[in-house]
């Protein structure tokens, strides 16, 4: 049980991974594309969604450069979980939606783009911003996120 314990302390602790955040209207779907474009990977949407508490999920999109050895991951920051409509109200009946945060900590990121691998991108963040739809990118020290745990697909 202590050899358990010990590997998931480590990987909480994993942060040798790029982290960018992206603030953009654009969908998932649509970004995801565009990242296709300017950066030459191929993010394609994951067949199961990173399932977080309370039934909250949250669309995965993956491109894995076997060439360069890296894994690029991009997240929704938000996603929506619907409840049976036991709170009384107007309607009821109808099912209740609650917004959840991917990081709650950055609820203002719209997208979170993981990288993994040899090295993180150094000019990453000027591919990103040359994209139109994209309002900033910047990174993030992952060691300093409260919720970095959620990181972990």
């Amino acid at each position: 049980m202590g050899a358990l314990l010990n590997i998931w302390e480590d990987l909480l602790e994993d942060t040798s991974f790029g982290l960018f955040a992206i603030h953009s209207q654009l969908e998932d779907y649509a970004l995801a594309y565009a990242l296709n474009q300017a950066c030459g990977i191929k993010l394609r949407r994951l067949p199961d969604d990173l399932e977080l508490d309370q039934q909250v999920y949250f669309p995965l999109f993956q491109y894995k450069d076997e060439a360069n050895q890296r894994e690029w991951t991009l997240a929704r920051n938000s996603g929506i979980s619907t409840g049976s409509g036991t709170a009384a109200g107007l309607f009821p009946d109808e099912p209740s939606h609650r917004k959840h945060f991917l990081i709650p900590e950055k609820k203002e990121v719209d997208f979170f783009l993981k990288l993994e691998g040899e090295d993180a991108e150094q000019n990453l963040v000027s591919s990103l911003l040359s994209i139109s739809k994209i309002i900033t990118a910047y990174r993030l020290e992952a060691s300093k996120l409260k919720s970095k745990q959620n990181l972990i697909f």
